[in-house]
């Protein structure tokens, strides 16, 4: 297969990836860039970084995969070293504190560079911890060290808030010292995550959901994805195998699942204990939603 065609397989697979957001529209523009580049032989033209906002859980490490692959295949930007993207979290170091912070990260590039002189890819770094901090001095040494090795590493930040503010100062603060493209990772919707479980969860192992089943597991996923506990894929997987779990312990007749099973489940799943202890705080998500509704 050549090179082209790995190129247009990565970017299919990023078309296939679940989600309507601004993703594939910026993966898309990244293939006209291609394209009119090679049609018209223009080079040294740079990509620029990225600013993405993003659901907890959304998603965040496969698309960085996939637009790794993609930019490998196309040739957009050279990559050396042991992977061609890293993730990182950035956390906080208070002004008067020493920036042990940033010196990880450069620690972390040269982990990642290997053999290799240099580190050349993609760095996907979160600064969530950071974004009522961004005019510290701490913040801009680091965007500055960012600059300084922009010609090597494209840089993917990724934050989770919804709040304009915080995200416009980002914005700001960041295109000061970076070409900056921001990107939202808006999470599927309900009936797109109710497809998930049931092709790849369910289906797979032979059951079915009744209709009146779907509707009630759509009020569910609604209900869930809404609240501020909600850990997206990771939230999606776990009711899925709840599911499956309940329905090998339960006294099972058939393939079919019904409403009337899964607000049993919801009653005496030991999920929503599982859950509580994972997140960590009193309220609970999952099938807890059903039950709720049913009282």
């Amino acid at each position: 297969m050549g090179r082209q065609e790995n190129a247009d397989k990565c970017f299919e697979a990023i078309m296939s990836i679940h989600g309507e957001d601004d993703y594939k529209a910026m993966a898309k523009r990244l293939r006209k860039f291609q394209q009119n580049s090679e049609k018209f032989a223009v080079s040294g033209v740079t990509l620029p970084n990225y600013l993405w906002i993003a659901k907890r859980g959304g998603g965040v490490s496969t698309r960085v995969n996939a637009l790794a692959e993609y930019l490998y295949e196309a040739q957009l930007v050279a990559f050396s070293g042991k992977f061609k993207f890293f993730e990182f979290r950035l956390g906080y170091d208070r002004p008067n504190e020493a920036f042990s912070e940033l010196t990880r990260l450069n620690n972390v590039i040269l982990e990642v560079a290997g053999r290799h002189r240099y580190f050349r890819g993609i760095a996907c770094i979160n600064i969530d911890e950071w974004l009522e901090h961004t005019d510290e001095p701490h913040f801009s040494t680091f965007l500055d060290f960012l600059a300084a090795n922009n010609d090597k590493v494209m840089v993917v930040f990724n934050i989770h808030t919804t709040n304009k503010r915080i995200i416009e100062s980002a914005e700001s603060v960041i295109s000061s010292y970076l070409r900056l493209e921001t990107v939202r990772l808006k999470f599927p919707r309900t009936a797109v995550l109710l497809e998930i479980i049931e092709q790849k969860y369910i289906a797979q192992h032979g059951f079915s959901f009744t209709e009146d089943a779907k509707q009630l597991l759509s009020e569910s996923i609604r209900e869930i994805s809404n609240g501020k506990h909600f850990h997206g894929f990771i939230t999606i997987r776990q009711l899925a195998n709840d599911i499956l779990y309940s329905i090998l312990t339960s006294d099972l007749k058939g393939v079919m699942i019904s409403a009337d099973m899964l607000s049993e489940f919801a009653k005496n799943s030991a999920y929503v204990k599982r859950i509580k202890a994972f997140v960590g705080v009193p309220n609970v998500i999952g099938f807890a939603a059903m039950e709720d509704r049913l009282i």
